[in-house]
């Protein structure tokens, strides 16, 4: 899914320097610049997030890993999905055609929000153990005074 993200960044960024609107490339018209830069910090944490999942798996095991498993599976497609979409818009028309895989990518990102689960549920896991960790949490602080 970050791949994915990538590429729909990497498409929209040529588009929006080469296609010329009112005398100016759509990357300086109306709020593209800030719609890229976002994405770029969207995809950096989805990136760490993914990261920092893959760390804990590999240190603390499985189970200590499965809330930031969770969220990634939330975070990853939803920021892919994200950037598919906001390449589409740079593109207008021609995003949807078969000219670029624009198209493809939105629905390879739409189907990741549910082919392990949907998002809900894995934001319900992520909700049940933080709850469960502040718990834990407030428990010791109030043994601790």
């Amino acid at each position: 899914a970050i791949g994915a993200a990538e590429r729909a960044v990497a498409l929209l960024c040529d588009r929006a320097r080469s296609r010329i609107a009112f005398g100016k490339p759509l990357l300086a018209l109306g709020g593209n610049a800030d719609m890229l830069a976002e994405l770029r910090m969207a995809i950096e944490q989805a990136r760490l997030l993914t990261l920092k999942a893959a760390w804990t798996i590999d240190t603390h095991g499985n189970k200590a890993a499965i809330s930031l498993v969770s969220q990634i599976k939330v975070v990853a497609p939803r920021v892919a999905q994200m950037a598919a979409d906001a390449a589409i818009q740079i593109h207008g028309g021609a995003g949807l055609t078969d000219d670029f895989p624009l198209a493809q990518l939105y629905a390879y990102a739409r189907v990741l929000r549910l082919a392990d689960g949907p998002d809900e549920v894995h934001r319900q896991v992520v909700a049940k153990l933080e709850a469960r960790a502040q718990d834990a949490r407030r428990a010791k602080q109030e043994d601790a005074a």
